[in-house]
């Protein structure tokens, strides 16, 4: 029950954190790029929050694990997590161009009140829910007809490795911390080992770029098709980067036991 609970949460996360990405369209769209960079913050708090839910679950498949012994099985739960980020992934680039039109109405109510908090809290009036509904885009072929030729490709590729090891990190030191019960603590506070990567190719390479195209399209440098082929090869690197992510959890598993049990031992012998 707890690992549907988290796998579900898991994916829900995911699937917003990939709609910010539609926040940078929005903003595009209804010129208000400073604007629309705050609705993405929003989004990438709002898939922070599940966390609340997602972390207290995750905390005691390790204690259930660790008093069963039972390495293996947590390792597969763990893949079933990862499998729900690649679910996740696909659910929010489907729901993109909804995400987009929605936001680019919040702008514009945010704009007449000045307030956030009031933006949102329309959307609990029936008849604004009602017309947020009314507002699905059902995924078509067509969203795939975007080229990437006009699209820096390098930071696609760096796309795949900052997804890769910003989903395994986290879990790689929930898995480490049950394969060795002795460095469990020291484990946990070691994810940094693996998402480091992730964060640094995210803020040297990948949002830089992300926003020079975001720019130039609001300036009317680039066509607007350009920040949707982006948008489109961002989420299909991101889900092949899930992908990845399998395979780097074993292994930066290990290399966060190797380091965790170095830090202890060291401690031990200048106790």
């Amino acid at each position: 029950m707890y690992l549907a609970i988290a796998a579900v949460v898991y994916c829900f996360a995911q699937a917003l954190q990939m709609g910010t990405g539609a926040a940078r369209l929005a903003g595009v769209r209804a010129k208000r790029v400073a604007t629309g960079l705050t609705l993405f913050n929003l989004f990438a708090t709002s898939s922070r929050m599940l966390n609340l839910v997602y972390a207290p679950l995750m905390g005691a498949l390790i204690d259930i694990s660790r008093r069963l012994g039972d390495v293996a099985g947590f390792e597969r739960d763990l893949r079933v997590i990862i499998a729900a980020a690649s679910v996740g992934t696909v659910l929010g680039g489907v729901l993109t161009p909804t995400f987009a039109v929605l936001l680019q109405r919040g702008i514009g109510s945010f704009e007449r009140r000045g307030s956030l908090v009031w933006a949102m809290s329309r959307l609990v009036v029936p008849a604004t829910f009602r017309s947020a509904v009314m507002q699905f885009r059902r995924p078509a072929v067509r969203m795939l007809r975007y080229s990437p030729a006009s699209i820096p490709k390098g930071f696609l590729y760096w796309n795949v490795v900052v997804m890769a090891f910003w989903i395994a990190g986290p879990l790689s030191a929930f898995y480490a911390g049950v394969i060795d019960s002795k460095v469990t603590g020291t484990a946990l506070l070691l994810s940094g080992l693996i998402t480091g990567v992730a964060t640094i190719t995210l803020t040297l390479v990948v949002d830089p770029t992300a926003a020079v195209i975001t720019d130039q399209t609001a300036l009317g440098i680039r066509p607007e098709s350009d920040i949707k082929a982006m948008l489109l090869y961002l989420v299909l690197s991101a889900v092949v980067g899930t992908l990845l992510a399998q395979a780097v959890l074993r292994p930066a598993a290990e290399l966060i036991v190797a380091v965790a049990r170095f830090l202890v031992d060291h401690g031990l012998q200048h106790g």
